[in-house]
């Protein structure tokens, strides 16, 4: 079958290797001349009609013209640059499988091969290939008169340098005298460059053999071993490769796996076949009786799931486009430039194919353990509500709609990714909920530490005691509001994240700017659009974000405000072995280590006694921070969460918007996961594990004074917000926090304080917050219900 070439500037000419034994002497002149006469009398008689030797010569000569005169070069990479089944491996080496392609192949050589399938070959489609010159005239002859006599065998008079031609170099492959023409004098052309063992080894590579055991297209003896008997093309046996040789020039009649009528068809070929390799002297009376005896149904290869989209299909797809958005820009394109020019999905599907079919090894990031760990905990059913059927804003009907799940695990420090979870079910739905950008989802109140109080505190214009009045607050289309549905008056930037109250959050990327706090996660390279504006600061993007981009951001606070892009390709080499592709870590300073260290301690309050009590309550002993994240009407729910080394994000939506039934589905699933991943991989985040401290930031007021104010204005006020009392007022010095958690095993912190040791002011918890579950972290007593996020 004629081959696809590569086309992209990377793979250049091979260079010339032929060795001085190598080395052939251009046939002879008279050649040449018998040749061209042979192919005149063929004329001749294919169409029997021509007036003259005269005009038969000159159509052929015509023919000749036609056909531009390739060099060894560009014949080389024909016959060598063969399409190749890519391969995956986990961070450990472990087989992931071979990634989806149509077809199998997998590139040998003549020695890596038995010398049966080589024999085999010879003496069943050209018993003087090591002899002759690329052709037999006389088998080109022959085979014209059996057409002509309309004889009932017909032994075709293509020579294996032939088949090469019309296998790899010809892209015409229609039965006209002007194609064999072509043949003809390019397996000539072929034979004078090359020796015979690069042409025999570049045959075994080229030939076409049906579909195997897995309905895989196999191109090639290697991938027909494999693909027929579930072995190397170096261990058939006689019978089986006198099988695989039989089926050159009908793979689908004799086919096994089509059926018992094929194997019938197919052992009478083989046993063809043995016999003329006994007249060809090439094996023996008694291995010829042995072989015929064989039983090559038995020796069929059982079916099995034999790559990696069979078995990891969310991954697969997912190495597709990394490895070819990778190849691309390695290649010197500029996406934005061919975004911009509307050529990006375009070229992608060019390099993808290239990733499919170059014979890639492709080594991840993905722990096999961790990775199969958290997607078997997120797939339980019994975690979710059962399947609905609803009416989208549109009126569209969703019929038996499930809850979707997208879940990201990092490594804190690096920005690997270790494992994800695309969707509950890939059968069902192929969307990837966790990675890629098919599926950015609004993140809520989650991005409020990354755009709204970390950049705030990089600032310098907040601090974790710095007071903020939560009131009603006015935007160019009418007043924003709370989850709640109230105003609660003053609080602590604390407070206001652990509670995720949203005036707080607005007045906090005021106070940076807008444009300059969305500026830092343009550096985390989350896409931001040209018209999003003020409502991001809650969390209303034009777009949003999938869980990978916000746990890069996460791990970012994780790591000291040091950034680094998620990747989950560590290395690609070709078919050759050389490496293309090694990930170099280039971590980019977002927020000072201060400002990443006091957001990432007002986090921890979160699952301390805010909003993620559920998580904290359920993952006892670690140094663990948080946030909740809920979009308007609950059709989006986040729970991002971190330790010094892992990052796990998850998201659990529909996939056309609607209400879920409830706002803890994400801290259910999160906890569901991270204990199976630490359970069973405790090393990936050690339960000792604690944040790097940092200095407290210096106290900035804010609104404090107009606290004050509040204070002397409603000195009688009784409305429930609670002015007065003592504990909201701000501190006359910084505090001093030793933000870390308690030692012992019993979690962070043992007091009513959850691991405070200074005195920072917080809120006392709200009605619907009541602290009675895990206030101190320890995990014990019973769990409150989350309280509401906005």
């Amino acid at each position: 079958m004629a081959d696809q070439q590569s086309k992209f500037p990377r793979f250049k000419k091979m260079k010339k290797q032929m060795t001085n034994n190598e080395t052939k002497k251009r046939p002879r002149p008279w050649l040449r001349g018998v040749l061209f006469a042979g192919l005149v009398v063929v004329t001749l008689l294919a169409v029997g009609t021509m007036a003259s030797v005269g005009a038969a010569t000159g159509y052929v000569a015509s023919l000749v013209k036609k056909e531009p005169v390739r060099d060894k070069s560009e014949l080389r990479e024909k016959i060598s640059k063969w399409s190749q089944t890519s391969s995956a491996f986990f961070d450990d080496g472990k087989p992931i499988g071979r990634l989806r392609a149509d077809a199998d192949r997998q590139v040998v050589t003549m020695d890596n091969v038995s010398p049966y399938i080589v024999n085999a070959l010879v003496s069943t489609e050209d018993q003087e290939f090591f002899r002759h010159h690329g052709v037999v005239p006389r088998s080109l002859l022959r085979a014209v008169m059996q057409k002509i006599k309309n004889a009932p065998e017909q032994t075709g008079g293509s020579t294996i340098t032939q088949q090469l031609v019309k296998n790899a170099v010809l892209d015409n492959r229609d039965k006209t005298i002007a194609r064999k023409a072509k043949e003809i004098l390019l397996a000539v052309r072929l034979d004078s460059f090359f020796s015979k063992k690069e042409i025999m080894s570049a045959y075994l590579n080229s030939v076409y053999f049906g579909k195997g055991v897995n309905n895989r297209n196999m191109l090639g003896v290697q991938a027909a071993a494999q693909g027929m008997f579930g072995i190397k093309a170096k261990d058939l046996n006689l019978a089986q490769s006198a099988y695989i040789a039989g089926m050159v020039q009908r793979p689908n009649e004799y086919n096994p796996f089509r059926g018992k009528k094929y194997i019938k068809n197919g052992e009478h070929r083989m046993r063809v076949v043995l016999y003329k390799m006994l007249k060809n002297k090439k094996i023996t009376k008694a291995q010829y009786e042995k072989a015929r005896q064989f039983d090559i149904e038995k020796s069929l290869a059982k079916k099995a799931e034999d790559n990696a989209y069979s078995k990891y299909p969310y991954i697969t797809m997912a190495l597709e486009d990394e490895a070819a958005s990778i190849l691309l820009k390695a290649d010197g394109h500029d996406p934005k430039k061919l975004i911009k020019a509307g050529k990006y999905g375009e070229t992608l599907q060019r390099y993808k194919t290239e990733i499919l079919t170059g014979g890639y090894k492709i080594y991840t990031t993905i722990n096999k353990e961790a990775n199969e760990e958290m997607n078997k905990a997120a797939k339980n059913d019994s975690l979710y509500a059962a399947p609905i059927t609803y009416r989208t804003a549109g009126g569209n009907l969703i019929k038996n709609a499930k809850e979707q799940v997208g879940a990201t695990l990092l490594d804190s420090k690096t920005g690997a990714t270790l494992g994800f979870v695309g969707g509950r079910n890939f059968k069902e739905n192929q969307q990837n909920h966790a990675i890629g950008n098919s599926a950015p989802q609004q993140p809520g109140s989650s991005i409020k530490p990354l755009l709204d109080f970390g950049p705030a505190f990089d600032k310098g214009v907040l601090s974790p005691e710095s007071m903020l009045v939560d009131e009603p607050l006015s935007h160019s289309g009418g007043v924003y509001q709370n989850y709640t549905h109230r105003y609660d008056g003053p609080m602590t930037a604390r407070s206001a994240l652990m509670k995720s109250i949203n005036i707080p959050a607005i007045k906090a990327l005021r106070a940076v700017g807008v444009q300059a706090g969305l500026d830092y996660l343009r550096k985390m390279n989350f896409p931001i659009n040209e018209n999003d504006g003020e409502a991001s600061a809650i969390g209303g993007f034009t777009y949003g974000f999938t869980p990978q981009r916000m746990a890069s951001g996460y791990a970012m606070l994780a790591n000291q405000g040091k950034f680094n892009e998620p990747y989950m390709i560590d290395k690609i080499e070709d078919s050759n072995g050389k490496v293309v592709y090694q990930h170099k870590k280039d971590p980019i300073q977002i927020l000072s280590p201060q400002a990443a260290y006091w957001t990432t301690d007002m986090l921890r309050d979160v699952v301390r006694k805010g909003t993620g009590t559920y998580v904290g309550a359920r993952t006892s002993g670690y140094d663990l921070a948080g946030k909740t994240g809920t979009t308007n009407s609950t059709a989006d729910i986040w729970f991002m969460g971190y330790t010094p080394d892992i990052t796990l994000g998850v998201w659990v939506g529909y996939d056309y918007d609607y209400r879920l039934p409830s706002d803890q589905r994400a801290r259910i699933v999160w906890a569901a996961i991270f204990n199976a991943i630490t359970k069973n991989n405790p090393e990936l985040s050690p339960i000792g594990s604690r944040f790097k401290s940092e200095p407290p930031l210096s106290y900035k007021c804010f609104e404090c004074n107009k606290v004050s104010e509040q204070k002397d204005d409603s000195d009688d006020d009784d409305d429930g917000n609670n002015i007065n009392n003592p504990s909201r007022r701000p501190p006359s010095t910084p505090a001093a926090t030793t933000g870390g958690p308690g030692p012992g095993t019993g979690g962070p912190g043992t007091g009513p304080g959850g691991g405070q040791t200074g005195g920072t002011p917080t809120d006392p918890p709200s009605s619907d917050q009541d602290g009675t579950g895990d206030q101190a972290g320890n995990g014990q007593g019973p769990v409150p219900p989350p309280p509401e996020d906005d």
